[in-house]
């Protein structure tokens, strides 16, 4: 249907009002009792406008009595016969006052439904300091999703308005922590691996958003139970299962399509009243139990089925006939509980992507990942959890006709149990293990002129073995809070050698991670943190490929020696501000110039990935506003400084250094139908090489290296939504529009002629032949979402 059919609909149906009373269906439980002369009985449930959630701890104040609504909304409340006034409130929601007029012994029945509170209720997007672990993470939640201007709905892209972050480019997702490659920050889902989170180009994640309940981004600092990434870590979080009512959502934008519905399984009913219907099906020799008749409470299972597609390509005909590019994804999961103590989950996922030309039959690109997670989180007693889960996947990603192929078994055990008695220390310790299984297409390199010899590595038939051990202790004393842990990760690969690709090799490589946490309250303002610790990470890909990883163990691990020092201080009630500066040293790290990648002359691994050993250091501050008020976000600079020890060339700035980096997040919300936004993003210029005077390739390489700059990159997105809210559903409409300024961003400089580039060099350019590789680029983007 048209999006402006759709808005006129919307238009002509909406309600005048933000709340109402009405009296419940027929078939409504019955739950009345005898009521006693002079009394009479006000029953029901106040819900959400706009939606058909309850509202838990809603006060119905009275003249003459008062009552609160229990977890699923009903309430009950006697009062004398005749008139009375009652006001409803609860907190996040608008006042109501209601007037009502009972008889002598009678029983009603209403419905009241509460309109948000816009000036009450907390702002769309919460960035906060997690107090567990002493470090800056982004938390989303419940409909506040997808409020931040530039992201397009997706909450996994706020990190990139973070301190310490920058981006690979404007319009791609993927990030870069600290001066560190792209490669260097890891993705997880619930503590499992996720190879890649976006979709291909300007595609949303791969995680339908309503499964998220909050997102948590580590610049340093990570808990132990993450590993095997030497810089960022970005961890998403699912929310519970919804257990009282069926749920559904649906979105249609410009370019894709996605939809979400979760079902309660296996009600539970109120037991007295199944005994009754029981003794009543006897008595009346009919032998049915009428279930209906009675409250349901909280279902013991849950199911919920997500997906999007992607009719890009019909859109992309219309400006460019020759460019092929689809995606989809699924999501599947089934919550139930086992017993008192134990529940269990089972989660499947699942993501295809696609890019190429219409006239050629081999796509450029493809890929595509699938996982099963099966979970089992088991209560212990004295209030410990013991999480047992098994997950299973296949990773691909095909270059032409070149493919990788990855299965993986990934078995693990998290245990926290509390310390002591006084309920102030907790140990926890865990096993990661994972089994990697490779199979390449050494016969489609081949015939494409690979070089086998170099790219064996990466595309070769292999089985390696991850094994990871942690154990923390997390310390709660006074003011103190205090997290020691360590990890150690084994790898060990058996597969081809990289120099006789005909021969098998073993090789194996160890890292050991110890890392502290320390936070301390030194006022009812000021928090001071701080945290120091080692991560390794297995040689990898540049940027995160599926099924393209733990490669070269012989190049040895990456590693990052890393701490940082910082405070918050908390003023008015209002804004929170907050400062880290930060040290790294970095051991064999494994680098790329992503100009090498544009020119063209790739051919062997080492004309991409350099190792190298360097520094990074920075200040971090971050401004952000407070929850309960109208207006909503952050401001966040990072000065930072990325250099690298090169083998040839000496000490130079990292290809991903940038020393400048502003973001400035701010909404606000007119009203419960309006909400307004914008992102301002500034970042200065990475570095890159130029010749001086008739120096060679080599020589600039050797006595100049990374010498200029690309130019300063300024973008501006904006947001508008607009709601529509009915009895029991909403609408929503929303305008977000990435880079509106119409900015020209440049990523890269290229050779123009001389390429005589030494292998691993990266891009050597020269004033004169230096080839802008860049986009300017405006991207709008308009859908409808539903919500019942």
């Amino acid at each position: 249907m048209p999006l402006a059919l759709l808005l006129a609909l919307a238009l002509a149906s909406a309600p005048a009002s933000a709340s109402s009373e009405t009296s419940p269906p027929a078939s409504a439980p019955d739950e009345a009792t005898a009521t006693p002369t002079g009394q009479a009985r006000l029953r029901g449930r106040v819900m959400v406008y706009g939606s058909r959630d309850p509202v838990a701890g809603a006060r119905l104040l009275g003249d003459a009595n008062s009552a609160e609504t229990d977890k699923t909304g009903h309430f009950e409340l006697w009062l004398p016969p005749g008139e009375h006034k009652l006001l409803i409130r609860a907190a996040g929601f608008q006042d109501m006052s209601v007037s009502i007029k009972l008889e002598d012994r009678q029983d009603l029945v209403y419905e009241y439904r509460l309109a948000p509170d816009v000036a009450g209720n907390r702002y769309r997007t919460v960035v906060r300091q997690q107090r567990e672990v002493a470090v800056s993470s982004t938390t989303l939640r419940d409909e506040e999703l997808r409020a931040v201007p530039g992201t397009f709905g997706d909450p996994f892209r706020v990190v990139g308005s973070l301190p310490g972050v920058s981006q690979l480019a404007g319009f791609l997702p993927y990030v870069v922590v600290r001066g560190a490659a792209p490669g260097n920050t890891g993705y997880y889902l619930d503590g499992v691996r996720v190879p890649i989170l976006f979709h291909v180009a300007l595609g949303p994640s791969v995680i339908h958003p309503y499964f998220i309940d909050q997102v948590d981004f580590y610049a340093s600092g990570a808990p132990v139970r993450l590993g095997r990434y030497a810089s960022g870590i970005i961890e998403g979080r699912t929310r519970a299962a919804r257990r009282d009512r069926a749920y559904g959502e649906f979105d249609v934008r410009l370019t894709d399509a996605g939809g979400l519905v979760e079902v309660p399984l296996n009600y539970k009913y109120d037991r007295a009243c199944l005994a009754e219907q029981r003794r009543k099906a006897r008595s009346n020799k009919t032998g049915r139990v009428k279930r209906e008749d009675c409250r349901r409470g909280p279902a013991r299972g849950s199911l919920t089925l997500a997906g999007r597609y992607s009719y890009t390509a019909g859109v992309l005909t219309l400006v460019q006939a020759n460019i092929k590019l689809r995606f989809w994804d699924y999501q599947a999961r089934f919550d139930h509980a086992l017993g008192k103590r134990a529940a269990y989950t089972a989660f499947a996922l699942g993501s295809f992507d696609e890019l190429g030309e219409k006239s050629s039959p081999t796509p450029l690109v493809r890929f595509e990942f699938y996982r099963l997670v099966q979970k089992i989180r088991h209560e212990l007693p004295r209030g410990g959890v013991a999480t047992y889960s098994l997950g299973l996947g296949l990773d691909r990603t095909g270059l032409s006709r070149t493919r990788s192929n990855e299965w993986l078994i990934a078995p693990r055990v998290d245990v926290r149990v509390p310390v002591g008695t006084s309920g102030n220390a907790e140990f926890g310790a865990g096993i990661d293990q994972e089994v990697q299984i490779f199979r390449g297409a050494t016969a489609a390199m081949a015939s494409e002129g690979w070089k086998l010899e170099s790219l064996t590595q990466l595309f070769s038939d292999r089985v390696v073995s991850a094994t990871g051990v942690y154990a923390e202790l997390l310390w709660r004393k006074g003011r103190f809070d205090i997290r020691p842990g360590v990890r150690a990760d084994l790898y060990a690969q058996v597969g081809h050698s990289p120099v006789l690709p005909q021969a098998r090799t073993v090789t194996h490589a160890f890292g050991i991670d110890p890392r502290i946490l320390v936070r301390e309250k030194i006022g009812e303002r000021w928090t001071l943190r701080q945290n120091v610790g080692v991560y390794h990470q297995p040689p990898s890909f540049p940027v995160p490929l599926p099924g393209l990883e733990s490669f070269g163990f012989e190049r040895g691990l990456q590693r990052n020696i890393q701490g940082s020092v910082g405070y918050e201080l908390v003023l008015g009630g209002k804004l929170a501000i907050t400062q880290d500066v930060y040290l790294g040293r970095l051991s064999n790290l494994q680098d790329y110039d992503l100009a090498s990648l544009s020119s063209g002359k790739l051919q062997e691994i080492d004309d991409l990935v350099i190792s190298a050993r360097g520094w990074s250091y920075g200040l971090e501050t971050m401004a952000r506003l407070l929850p309960g008020q109208r207006a909503y976000g952050w401001a966040a600079y990072t000065l930072s400084r990325s250099t690298r020890e090169y083998e040839y060339g000496g000490r130079a700035p990292s290809n991903w250094d940038q020393r400048h980096i502003v973001n400035v997040v701010l909404g606000y919300r007119i009203s419960d139908r309006w909400s307004f936004g914008g992102r301002l993003h500034f970042h200065s210029g990475r570095p890159y090489t130029v010749q001086i005077g008739d120096q060679t390739a080599s020589e600039a390489l050797l006595y100049n290296r990374n010498n200029r700059r690309l130019p300063a990159y300024f973008q501006l997105d904006l947001r508008a939504e607009r709601t529509w809210r009915f009895r029991a559903w909403s609408l929503h409409f929303v305008a977000d529009i990435l880079n509106s300024t119409y900015s020209s961003e440049v990523i890269a400089c290229v050779l123009q002629g001389d390429s005589s580039a030494a292998s691993g060099a990266g891009s050597i350019v020269s004033d004169t032949s230096c080839g802008s590789r860049g986009l300017r680029y405006i991207l709008p983007s308009l859908g409808l979402r539903g919500v019942f």
